[in-house]
């Protein structure tokens, strides 16, 4: 049942891709950005924010969350530390905690060879696609780094992470082939998702671009697994459930979204408040999630 349920799911998140592609075809930035913040703020947010709920399932003895809870924290007082000190690496930072994160989710399932490896082809999944959205938006995404760090991306520096994140997933992805740990049609249509978000990318705004990636192929089937994690399986009931325990952390976020973006002179654009948001979670909730999945 429960794998029936995924399969759906895996329909329901191309559906929702080639329809958002549409969206981006016939309408303009102004339509597709506001889609985009309604998706990472509803969604988006809300997949993190159980994450203290999971260290509780994950840790029934008192002392040991309380141990987990003071590292929690402690990630994020870091994450602000390092922002102040250098915005710029501690996107960077973001940005290499992000990739591995989309990788462990997306093919943490089917990908366990062993941990240096993983970690390396989940880098390099990640990577890819964020340097494949960048590369089609370079524009916007550099009006948005001035904001957050005063400094730039190059075009060589995107272009160099394409190139070798691709090449390490070809060779990552030919050795487990010819050492028969996966089966060739696993990579086969990975390939052609790819080619899916490459037309995504390159047709859509680079925020709704990043959301739909964000939403439908990460938030959600994280989320998918969080509640089984918590709950045992994935019900009506145990969504509800988790929605409702997730509801005071996501409205803190909101909260706090809201007064970077009213009260902080320097930030104009809304994108660089979700960043801001995103980058003092990503962390914490990365190092979660690997604790739950491991």
């Amino acid at each position: 049942m429960e794998e029936k349920k995924i399969y759906i799911y895996q329909d329901f998140k191309i559906f929702f891709t080639f329809f958002l592609f549409w969206i981006s075809i016939q309408f303009g930035e102004v339509v597709e950005d506001l889609l985009a913040y309604v998706m990472v703020v509803s969604i988006g947010i809300l997949h993190g924010a159980n994450d203290l709920l999971i260290l509780s399932a994950k840790e029934k003895i008192v002392k040991t969350f309380r141990k987990n809870l003071i590292i929690y924290i402690s990630i994020i007082v870091l994450c602000i530390f390092i922002y102040l000190m250098s915005p710029f690496i501690a996107i960077l930072l973001f940005v290499i905690l992000s990739s591995y994160h989309f990788g462990e989710e997306h093919l943490g399932e089917t990908i366990h060879l062993n941990f240096l490896f993983n970690v390396v082809y989940f880098l390099a999944y990640g990577l890819f696609i964020f340097s494949l959205l960048f590369y089609q938006s370079i524009t916007d995404v550099n009006t948005i780094m001035i904001e957050l760090t005063g400094a730039t991306f190059t075009k060589l520096q995107i272009e160099s992470t394409l190139i070798t994140s691709a090449i390490f997933l070809f060779v990552g992805s030919l050795y487990l082939v010819l050492a028969k740990k996966n089966e060739l049609k696993l990579f086969v249509k990975e390939f052609f998702y790819l080619i899916l978000l490459f037309l995504v990318f390159k047709t859509s705004s680079l925020i709704l671009g990043f959301a739909i990636y964000f939403i439908f192929w990460h938030s959600i089937p994280s989320i998918i697994h969080q509640i089984e994690f918590i709950s045992g399986d994935l019900s009506k009931k145990n969504t509800l459930f988790y929605v409702k325990k997730a509801m005071i952390y996501w409205f803190i976020s909101i909260v706090g979204l809201l007064i970077l973006y009213q009260f902080v002179p320097q930030i104009k654009l809304f994108a660089t408040v979700v960043f801001v948001i995103l980058l003092a979670v990503t962390a914490p909730h990365t190092w979660v999630m690997h604790k739950m999945k491991n």
